[in-house]
């Protein structure tokens, strides 16, 4: 079997790739002062072309490349021929996003694949999320693959990374965050105050959360299923509890088109 190639840049400092259409449109549309050119391989026409047209617009460098260039920064992570090469946003301070108006905080206990981590924060950027956390040790990072999953989401939405979940938390609760954990035996999302300045942690699929990280929680949600499968992947049920958050919040889109 042939070895997968990792891929590189990774970290943050000095730049970063931004793969996929969609995840360099969010760039564009948002952040386009952050990109610094784009690279693409193939014919300029459909939806690459006009991306690669708006940002000539934006006054931005269009430059063509090839499959090797790419695949020495990134392997065999899937580009649809385009990635953008951007200032990265950096980690944030976890005492910063405490201090935010109404935080709404996504925690990752131990979430390893950055696949999984990317649509977590996609899910958490698009539902109204304030910001996440992440740990040094044992979970993914922000890097190129989690960029492509997210569709570019995390790059738009703060995050921090702390050595040790536990204090984190326990930081967040003394700053007066509730912390609730997504996980088996607890109560359903909507009777619990989640419009209150919170931190909702999201475990790994498969193992939940651990038991320290539990400890630390003041209330655990558990989403109701009514059909046979027996449990949600972990970007479904950030996007959930982050949903219902939303909803109870009120005065965001989401939540007034829900009360539609």
């Amino acid at each position: 079997m042939k070895a997968r190639r990792k891929t590189r840049g990774d970290r943050r400092g000095g730049t970063a790739l931004v793969p996929g259409i969609r995840a360099v449109e969010a760039m564009l549309d948002h952040q386009p002062g952050r990109v610094k050119s784009l690279r693409y391989v193939g014919a300029r026409d459909g939806s690459r072309g006009r991306l690669l047209a708006r940002a000539e617009e934006l006054g931005i460098e269009t430059r063509e490349t090839t499959e090797k260039a790419i695949a020495e920064r990134l392997g065999d992570l899937r580009t649809q021929g385009v990635v953008a090469v951007v200032e990265p946003a950096g980690y944030r301070s976890w005492s910063a996003l405490l201090e935010a108006d109404a935080p709404l905080l996504l925690a990752a206990d131990q979430i390893t694949d950055p696949r999984n981590l990317g649509a977590i924060l996609r899910a958490a950027e698009a539902m109204g999320a304030t910001g996440a956390l992440l740990t040094s040790n044992r979970c993914a990072r922000l890097g190129p693959t989690v960029t492509r999953t997210s569709a570019g989401a995390s790059e738009l939405l703060p995050v921090a990374m702390e050595t040790n979940l536990a204090r984190a938390l326990r930081a967040a609760g003394d700053a007066g965050l509730q912390i609730v954990g997504a996980d088996l035996d607890g109560q359903p999302p909507h009777q619990i105050d989640l419009a209150r300045p919170t931190v909702i942690v999201i475990g790994a699929e498969g193992r939940g959360l651990r038991r320290l990280t539990r400890s630390c929680c003041d209330a655990i949600a558990t989403i109701p299923l009514g059909g046979l499968t027996e449990s949600l992947n972990a970007a479904t049920a950030a996007a959930i509890l982050v949903y219902e958050a939303a909803r109870q919040r009120g005065g965001t889109p989401l939540a007034e088109n829900f009360q539609k």
